[in-house]
């Protein structure tokens, strides 16, 4: 648990990071599906207040 406190900052840079990349691969692919787990994904990172 400490961990986590002392390297938080680090830890939601690469999620932003790692949502940032999915994004971009996803907007390249034709097919839906992606859309929707991804907008999924999106939607509890906000409920957890990690995206805007």
């Amino acid at each position: 648990m400490e961990w986590m406190q002392a390297n938080w900052v680090n830890i939601t840079a690469v999620i932003g990071g790692v949502v940032t990349v999915a994004s971009l691969i996803v907007k390249m692919t034709p097919s839906e599906s992606d859309d929707v787990i991804l907008d999924k994904i999106i939607a509890v990172m906000k409920a957890l207040s990690l995206a805007k």
